[in-house]
């Protein structure tokens, strides 16, 4: 039974690596290097209710 359980966690773990490289690579192609390394400051866009948050 442990050794089911330990293949198991290394078979997911090896999942998650394999996910997030993919999604590393779909991100350094779909954006710029200046883009992911800059910083934007300005207005809070809550996406979800496309509202602006209030500033204080």
């Amino acid at each position: 039974m442990v050794d089911i359980m330990n293949w198991s966690a290394w078979a997911i773990a090896g999942a998650l690596a394999l996910w997030m490289s993919v999604n590393l690579i779909r991100t350094n192609k779909a954006f710029s290097e200046d883009y992911l390394l800059s910083s934007e400051e300005g207005e809070i866009v809550d996406a979800d209710v496309g509202e602006t948050a209030a500033r204080s």
